[in-house]
């Protein structure tokens, strides 16, 4: 969870026609930044379980209120 507090504010959205903003999910590259400022190392193991939180994050995120 730590990790992926770090990169909280790196996310890519879209601007859709109707006013609605779309989130595509973060921003790999400003991700990887964000990471290497913060001295975290990310293994195969927890890059698995930060995508699977951008999942459920993008999920929420993208729901029709």
């Amino acid at each position: 969870m730590t990790a992926f507090l770090e990169v909280a504010g790196q996310w890519r959205c879209l601007a859709h026609a109707g006013g609605r903003v779309i989130w595509v999910g973060l921003d790999y590259a400003a991700a990887a930044a964000a990471f290497g400022l913060a001295g975290i190392t990310v293994p195969p193991a927890l890059w698995r379980e930060l995508r699977l939180i951008e999942s459920g994050a993008l999920e929420e995120m993208n729901r029709e209120r």
